[in-house]
């Protein structure tokens, strides 16, 4: 069926679109000719279309059910069967289901924002790491702050907090960071910046240092996280140490690499 329903130039993913979720290094223990014990072997994994569940009920896109934000999934996957059942090396899962992990801010259906072709999945029952990089926080940010130029002057963390009225903000409500599908049910004790301070100042917050500043000290800038979270597994501290002025890319290949 041809996709003739779009959200800013990107066709919905509904049950009719024919779409698909590729992600290779689908790593999973495979079986080798006796007397070998299991192999880690890279599969290329497939999610599609036809497989969505919990698609929208009452607006359609093309006659055709269609994915929605943080509800919306694909039932199964295939092309790692020839791996050890459960035996994903991440997720311990074979022909596990895939999930959305960004969708339209602007475009909804029954309150929900459309998922389109395009956006990224976590497949095999993938999930995006924890406590790094809140896509849709990116996306957010980057309609108030313009990347017109290359930052004239390097990041420099002193001065945007978090401040002692963003740490009370938070730690009365449960921590952001989602285990799969599951959000962390502990309460926030710090406020986590969303996006992270360096990628939002390379993204456009050096344009208006002002702008920039007073957004990091508001409390729509931080999102609740748990002491587990932001003290022992929080891979964002690796991301910020190495990322360059310039480009997101480089940060987006280490969380797919965690995604897929």
């Amino acid at each position: 069926m041809a996709v003739t329903v779009y959200a800013e130039g990107m066709g919905l993913f509904h049950r009719g679109s024919g779409g698909k979720g590729v992600a290779p290094g689908d790593v999973c223990l495979t079986p080798p000719p006796p007397p070998g014990g299991p192999l880690p072997v890279p599969y290329v994994n497939l999610a599609s279309a036809s497989d969505l569940q919990k698609g929208s009920e009452t607006v359609k896109a093309d006659g055709e059910p269609t994915a929605l934000e943080d509800h919306s999934e694909v039932s199964t996957s295939t092309g790692n069967e020839a791996g050890t059942q459960g035996g994903n090396v991440v997720t311990h899962k074979t022909s596990g289901k895939a999930y959305f992990e960004l969708w339209s801010m602007t475009v909804k259906f029954e309150g929900k924002g459309v998922c389109r072709h395009g956006d990224m999945m976590g497949q095999n029952a993938g999930s995006k790491p924890v406590g790094a990089l809140d896509k849709a926080a990116l996306v957010k940010f980057k309609k108030k702050f313009r990347k017109r130029s290359k930052c004239a002057r390097r990041y420099r963390r002193k001065g945007y907090g978090p401040t002692d009225k963003q740490t009370a903000h938070v730690k009365s409500k449960r921590c952001w960071v989602r285990i799969g599908r599951k959000r962390c049910n502990n309460f926030g004790v710090t406020a986590d910046h969303q996006p992270p301070l360096i990628i939002a100042w390379y993204q456009g917050g050096c344009n208006d240092p002002q702008k920039f500043k007073k957004w990091a000290r508001s409390n729509g800038a931080v999102r609740p996280q748990c002491h587990m979270h932001s003290r022992r597994k929080n891979p964002q501290k690796g991301f910020g140490r190495r990322f360059k002025a310039g480009s997101i890319t480089a940060v987006m290949k280490k969380i797919v690499l965690f995604v897929k």
